[in-house]
């Protein structure tokens, strides 16, 4: 299953397997396909492993992927991008890494959460992608920048339901995609390495959930597991 190996994380005696569930329903890919998901998982439970540990984020993930040299520099780049040590008063800052077919990135991103409503706010996301050698890198960066987008709107509204063996949704005005209201500030950096060109289209989806569910810990204490971070979900995190 994609996003579920690790190549990036060089953990000895790692073992990497799927169970097929029957869902009733009919299933299809989502843009950034496996990893759209498992990096969800397994970046916020990296996250987890920091915070028992007392140890950064960031650098947690330097020491998981001492080696890795691709790894490293995204993670560093990312970390300036950000001013990653610089504390911002309300609001706090979440990092995520993703591979997929040999391509690599990194996102960090700044959060703030409206605890009464449980809204939450994605003020800025800093990313920077290496997909080996960039023919085009500012195609690489817009291609980069659309995906968070779409990540986005799965982070703060996207949602299906399906009641009585029938999707409730029917149109866009009660299946909600990602206003422009919602849309941060977005930097992303190519880093183009002498390693062959490989895929750019659906990268930086991976990196969002992880790196604004990671904020919202730091920021709260609060771990979200589900999307989309619906303010009904989030307040119930917060004890709400």
């Amino acid at each position: 299953m994609k996003g579920s190996p690790l190549p990036q994380y060089p953990i000895p005696n790692k073992l990497a397997e799927h169970v097929i569930e029957v869902r009733g329903t009919r299933l299809s890919s989502w843009r950034g396909v496996g990893v759209g998901y498992n990096a969800f998982a397994v970046e916020s439970f990296l996250d987890e492993i920091a915070l028992a540990q007392g140890k950064d984020p960031i650098a947690f993930r330097l020491e998981l992927s001492e080696g890795q040299a691709r790894v490293q520099a995204l993670l560093r780049t990312v970390a300036e991008m950000s001013d990653w040590s610089r504390r911002r008063e309300g609001r706090a800052l979440g990092v995520a890494v993703m591979e997929k077919d040999d391509t690599l990135a990194a996102g960090v991103a700044e959060v703030s959460v409206e605890r009464a409503t449980g809204k939450i706010k994605v003020h800025r996301i800093w990313a920077a992608i290496d997909a080996g050698l960039a023919v085009q890198p500012r195609n690489l960066a817009a291609q980069t920048e659309g995906s968070i987008v779409f990540g986005l709107g799965h982070v703060v509204r996207e949602q299906i339901t399906i009641k009585d063996g029938r999707v409730q949704q029917s149109n866009y005005t009660d299946y909600e995609i990602a206003r422009m209201s919602d849309v941060p500030e977005i930097d992303v950096k190519v880093i183009s390495t002498d390693h062959p060109p490989t895929g750019g289209g659906e990268d930086g989806l991976p990196l969002v959930a992880a790196s604004v569910g990671n904020a919202i810990a730091t920021l709260t204490g609060a771990r979200l597991r589900e999307l989309p971070f619906a303010p009904d979900r989030v307040r119930e995190a917060l004890g709400a």
